[in-house]
């Protein structure tokens, strides 16, 4: 018997062909016309007749690993007789399916290209899909393990939330993310990835609570929540300027100690995107993200509070130790002059005698609102010892800090304080120079300390600047 009778032989037995194809095996003969197809290749909507033009080749999902394709390309073009995969399968219908095929070339053509063509197909999608949800619960699981481990090591806020931001991407994909902390009736913006203006969504802050709020609704309810479909949905939703816009939108409460610190949220340009595994995912992950958060702005406070004085709220000699020499070597780096002010409160031992220490300490608390009004945000104020405040000007020359001294003690002069008459006054000093290298800071201090008790000495309620200003 011929090699093509044993292939008609095949094609012709109908019962053989039939289970053949029950069991997932078909054949083809691409010369004669004849073909059977598996009962899995009719399954995904392939015919005999459509098996019998077929270039297997075409079956190939776009999505696979290119060294599928190149592995049928051989099988074709006679490099190899057989070739074995799980790849995915285009279905007549265009969707596409896990499989698992064995094909087998028996003859050849003249040109090299297959004459009869046997193989067999299995559909393992459902175990390929449960064996890729288990890669992925692994994965997601491991995140959650490294988030515990990084989170709990971080005290810095802002290296907690960029950490947090990153891990939450791995296991909940997203466009753009906030971290937003509840400040009284604020939400305020203390982290964020994918925006254009970093800067600028930083300084956001958003009304709580608002009616027909996700944000609200997610804080209130103290569970993740997903917005489908932002536009409709959520119409009071911030849209950053030149972005493409929000579609989707999962907000995740952030809960410690059964108080609710703040909410992350998580933004999608597309519609339908977080789903309930998400969601899982998320309450999964939140209560990690919240402690380490709370962990983090406890350290920041103690952090505060040992660089603030208690009594007045600003800055004490602690602070002054940190900031202070970063403000003085950058001034002698780029060549600018460095304006330090020291202010006293004049007879304020006799106001302590006169009215108790506890005027005395309303008096240092309302003079440091008082002084504070006419400085910059980054300008350094410390309450230095006593009734001693000093000041550092961030780039101001000795001009601006004898008008910043004036302005300071004229508010000072006018400022009444109940139930003290006379008012009370304040002498400052003002010293500036552009530092060099031999320069140090507490040089500068000295040498302003010099300016206020020439200050004192001259009559008090005055400013005085010191005598080596430039």
């Amino acid at each position: 018997m011929t090699e093509s009778d044993s292939a008609f032989a095949l094609f012709e037995d109908t019962p053989t062909r039939a289970a053949l194809s029950a069991l997932g095996f078909f054949a083809v003969d691409f010369v004669h016309g004849l073909s059977f197809s598996s009962s899995v290749m009719a399954a995904w909507g392939y015919t005999a007749a459509a098996t019998q033009k077929m270039r297997f080749i075409d079956l190939i999902a776009d999505d696979n690993d290119p060294a599928v394709f190149a592995g049928m390309a051989d099988l074709w073009k006679g490099k190899r007789d057989s070739f074995t995969g799980t790849f995915r399968i285009r279905r007549a219908d265009g969707t596409t399916v896990w499989a698992k095929v064995d094909y087998q070339v028996l003859s050849r053509q003249p040109d090299g290209s297959p004459r009869v063509m046997i193989g067999h197909d299995q559909d393992v999608d459902a175990i390929k899909k449960a064996e890729l949800e288990s890669r992925q619960r692994l994965v997601e699981i491991e995140t959650i393990r490294r988030v515990s481990n990084d989170l709990s090591t971080s005290l810095d806020l802002d290296e907690t939330v960029n950490s947090i931001l990153e891990h939450t991407k791995r296991v909940i994909p997203y466009d753009k993310a906030s971290v937003q902390l509840l400040e009284g009736d604020w939400l305020q913006v203390i982290g964020c990835y994918g925006f254009a203006d970093r800067d600028a969504t930083l300084k956001l802050r958003f009304k709580y609570p608002i009616p027909r709020s996700m944000s609200t609704l997610a804080l209130q309810s103290r569970k993740p929540v997903v917005c489908a479909d932002v536009e409709n949905d959520f119409p009071d939703f911030y849209q950053a300027p030149d972005a493409k816009p929000i579609r989707s939108w999962m907000g995740i409460p952030l809960i410690a100690n059964n108080e609710v610190l703040g909410l992350m949220a998580l933004d999608s340009i597309s519609k339908d995107f977080y789903t309930l595994r998400h969601q899982e995912m998320a309450e999964m992950m939140a209560n990690h993200v919240a402690m380490a958060i709370e962990q983090a702005c406890l350290y920041k406070n103690m952090q505060d509070m040992a660089k603030t004085d208690s009594l007045t709220g600003i800055g004490n000699r602690h602070s002054l130790r940190i900031h202070g020499p970063l403000m003085f070597e950058a001034a002698r780096r780029n060549r600018k002059p460095l304006t330090i002010l020291m202010a006293d409160l004049d007879h304020f031992k006799n106001l302590n005698d006169t009215y108790g220490h506890d005027a005395g300490d309303l008096v240092l608390a309302e003079t440091s609102v008082t002084m504070a009004a006419r400085l910059r945000p980054e300008d350094l104020f410390i309450r230095y010892g006593g009734e001693e405040f000093l000041i550092i000007l961030a780039d101001a020359d000795a001009i601006t800090g004898l008008e910043v001294a004036e302005r300071i003690r004229c508010s000072v002069y006018e400022h009444t304080f109940p139930g003290i008459s006379p008012g009370i006054t304040v002498s400052v000093g003002v010293h500036s120079a552009v530092p060099d290298q031999h320069d140090t800071l507490s040089g500068f201090i000295k040498e302003v300390d010099k300016a206020l008790y020439q200050a004192k000495e001259q009559g008090r309620d005055r400013v005085i600047k010191s005598c080596l200003d430039l």
